[in-house]
């Protein structure tokens, strides 16, 4: 890794070359008249798994800010996905929304039916964005041929593994596919007495759903379009019945929380665990033993739904802001950041550049479990991206919970939540008129 003060030398100049060329995009215009006030900016944002990735953001900005004098952006800190989104839209209910802001990629319709987002295409298209963003990527931002943002935070789901476990289990490699993890998963559990001391499988609570979807895909199917789901379609049933047989079988919990999850694999207490790549390093920096990295293992096919999510810009602010945010947005997402945000984290970076760089070719030589979410990215796509998707995921939520505890079956259970959530959605697509 370069010395820090070549670091901060490289962010200078990469920030200076975005504010140029946002200037050239629109007009030639500079980012602010000679002799007019700075602009002030708020970006809301989350952080969605373990580690201390709240830090890397804000100093992030940090050295955007000092790289751009004549903006200066806030760092506004919201929680979880969930709770920046909901702040988010209660400014847009009250005409002050922050400048630009970070929502999971699955948010895109519900903002797009609020009439909030800046369309961004003719700015990517003056740039290097079509060319050098990775193609997957860049789709979750995109609705109607229309791009809506840049995409910084990317992840998909990945197995993580607990080498130890597995080799003194007489395990040599993980799981390939559903039939391998099942089997591999048996051969994990350790109980004492009635008690399970260590449980061959975790899948990450909370998140459950997003997890839910890749299985699904492992099937064959994207069980969504943009204006209905199919949680009910034989692919999604054969999905939950497989998770049911592995929580009956007692080598899975049936529920879990998305942090407790990350905290009991690092403590030993699951050998496998479901989780964000965006999770990578903290798990293998933070774990007492040494993780493996693998793809989700496959059905009739390897699958993956996208997570995380992109830089948003607000329609409803003063053009000056507008450009500040796409600078902003710009440089976040260029190719040394990226390449920064994935080593330090393991998002995915968004940029082919990032990858092909000195940088992060040595990065993976070392750490090769870095590309694993990338590879496995070719056969990922965005997660439900429908209106009123916030509720739709509750009703899938609740239809896995109570499956899974033995409630209802699973078939019952997702005839009620395909049902609900095409209510809800139909309501939402009427709304938006």
């Amino acid at each position: 890794m370069n010395s820090s003060n070549t670091r901060i030398s490289r962010r200078t100049f990469l920030g200076n070359t975005a504010a140029l060329s946002v200037a050239g995009m629109l007009g030639g215009m500079p980012l602010l008249a000679s002799g007019k006030e700075q602009v002030k900016l708020s970006f809301m944002y989350p952080v969605g798994v373990s580690g201390d990735i709240n830090r890397i953001v804000s100093g992030m900005i940090s050295g955007f800010n000092a790289a751009n004098p004549d903006i200066l952006v806030e760092a506004i800190y919201a929680g979880s996905y969930d709770n920046t989104e909901q702040k988010v839209m209660t400014s847009l209910g009250v005409g002050d929304p922050p400048g630009t802001w970070l929502p999971i990629n699955s948010a895109l319709q519900t903002f797009l039916s609020m009439g909030a987002l800046e369309d961004v295409t003719a700015l990517a298209k003056a740039d290097d964005i079509y060319q050098d963003f990775l193609p997957g990527f860049l789709g979750t931002c995109i609705s109607d041929d229309k791009l809506y943002g840049l995409p910084f935070q990317c992840s998909t789901p990945v197995l993580y593994y607990n080498k130890a476990a597995l080799a003194k289990a007489g395990i040599k490699s993980a799981p390939n596919n559903w039939d391998e993890l099942f089997a591999t998963a048996k051969a994990l559990t350790v109980r004492q007495g009635q008690d399970v001391t260590q449980w061959g499988l975790t899948i990450g609570g909370g998140w459950h759903d997003w997890m839910f979807e890749s299985y699904v895909r492992q099937n064959g199917l994207v069980p969504w379009t943009k204006d209905k789901v199919m949680f009910d379609a034989a692919e999604s049933v054969d999905a939950l019945e497989f998770w049911l047989r592995m929580a009956q079988a007692g080598v899975m919990p049936t529920a879990s929380t998305w942090q407790g999850s990350a905290n009991d694999f690092m403590a030993g207490r699951t050998a496998m665990l479901y989780h964000s790549t965006g999770s990578m390093t903290n798990l293998r920096k933070s774990s007492p033993f040494e993780v493996g990295v693998a793809p989700m293992p496959k059905n009739k096919t390897f699958g993956a739904s996208m997570g995380g999510g992109p830089i948003l810009i607000a329609k409803h602010q003063p053009d000056a802001h507008k450009r500040a945010c796409w600078a902003f947005a710009r440089w976040m997402t260029n190719t040394a950041n990226q390449s920064m945000w994935c080593k330090e984290t393991g998002y995915l970076a968004a940029r082919k550049s990032s990858w092909e760089s000195a940088e992060m070719t040595s990065f993976v030589a070392e750490v090769p479990e870095a590309r694993i979410a990338l590879d496995q990215a070719a056969f990922a796509g965005a997660f439900l991206q429908v209106p009123g998707y916030h509720k739709v995921r509750e009703y899938l939520k609740s239809a896995i919970d109570r499956t899974l505890i033995g409630e209802i079956r699973p078939d019952a259970a997702l005839r009620e939540a395909t049902a609900s959530s095409n209510r809800e959605i139909q309501r939402m697509l009427r709304r938006r008129g």
